[in-house]
């Protein structure tokens, strides 16, 4: 299974986990006032925003790899296979 996001989803996503960061967790003004920075860096089709949407790409389809491979002991040996 691949996952690709694209630069709107991947946007999307930061937008929605900052905000919930910003209202809910419970962070310094210094730490809001970063995240705020951050997001503004980030701006749709921004090259820092191609960048972010490749690193979550990459860091989504490893999760899944790591989730859907398993070892399995086959003629004495292990092997790793995808369940």
């Amino acid at each position: 299974m691949i996952v690709l996001l694209e630069d709107a989803e991947a946007w999307s996503l930061m937008m929605l986990v900052s905000a919930v960061a910003i209202d809910n967790a419970e962070i310094s003004e210094d730490a809001t006032e970063a995240i705020r920075l951050w997001r503004s860096e980030h701006q749709e089709e921004s090259e820092k925003l191609a960048d972010l949407t490749d690193e979550l790409n990459e860091a989504l389809n490893a999760q899944i790899d790591q989730t859907l491979m398993r070892r399995v002991k086959h003629l004495g040996r292990y092997e790793t296979k995808r369940t």
